[in-house]
């Protein structure tokens, strides 16, 4: 079988210990290297920020927390926060309400930032393991980190346009460009995508669908 193969973030290794000796015991493959965004990647398409729950709680109060994680949403396709530890610690902090908390939470989820809590670095390093093999190994999905400045080409503009859609990612936008040659004809024929090209089902087309064709409300868009 493929190992698994994990890139974590130079700094995060010094306060991770824990998680990358767990990572070790279940045999994966780790990669030490300074990342310009986020802590742990796991493929071309996902890498995770990972905050603690105080560490959350005090980004909060910086304000620093939804630059991190935006940031990570411009480079990745399916950015990913792991919210590790006790949720309930929260009413310990004097200066932050809860609902801000609950607010940050609910603007993430809005915006396209899957948050996975987890219960402590066992959690999470189980957690970086799965998300990582079924990646690699179920999706045949590399593994790369992608750099911040991503419009090099316009190629690469292309290819980060369409691996936006849902389900569909950096390979498939790769296949599906080869296929059709530009992004809009991609889009004109997009029904045709599950006959043509492996990979893509009747049921991502039909989310894609929902995407292209949905009306844009915006009452709950932050700016």
């Amino acid at each position: 079988m493929r190992n698994v193969k994990i890139i974590v973030d130079s700094r995060e290794a010094n306060f991770a210990r824990q998680i990358l000796k767990i990572l070790k015991e279940l045999k994966t493959e780790i990669e030490i290297k300074k990342l310009e965004v986020g802590d742990y990647v796991l493929s071309e398409d996902v890498a995770v920020e990972r905050k603690t729950v105080v560490d959350f709680v005090e980004t909060l109060t910086r304000r620093n927390l939804f630059e991190q994680v935006y940031a990570l949403k411009e480079v990745y396709v399916r950015p990913i926060l792991v919210l590790e530890g006790y949720l309930g610690i929260i009413k310990k902090f004097s200066r932050i309400n809860v609902n801000s908390v609950l607010g940050a939470l609910a603007a993430l989820a809005r915006n396209g930032i899957s948050v996975i809590p987890t219960l402590d670095a066992r959690t999470t390093a189980s957690l970086l393991y799965f998300i990582a093999r079924q990646e690699q190994v179920g999706e045949a999905r590399q593994i790369t980190v992608r750099p911040v400045k991503k419009f090099v080409t316009v190629q690469e503009q292309q290819i980060f346009f369409l691996a936006g859609l849902p389900l569909i990612g950096r390979s498939k936008a790769i296949s599906i460009l080869k296929k059709f040659g530009t992004p809009l004809n991609a889009l004109n024929n997009y029904r045709l995508w599950s006959r043509r090209i492996n990979g893509i089902g009747e049921s991502t087309v039909k989310k894609i669908e929902q995407v292209l064709t949905s009306k844009f409300e915006d009452e709950f868009i932050e700016l």
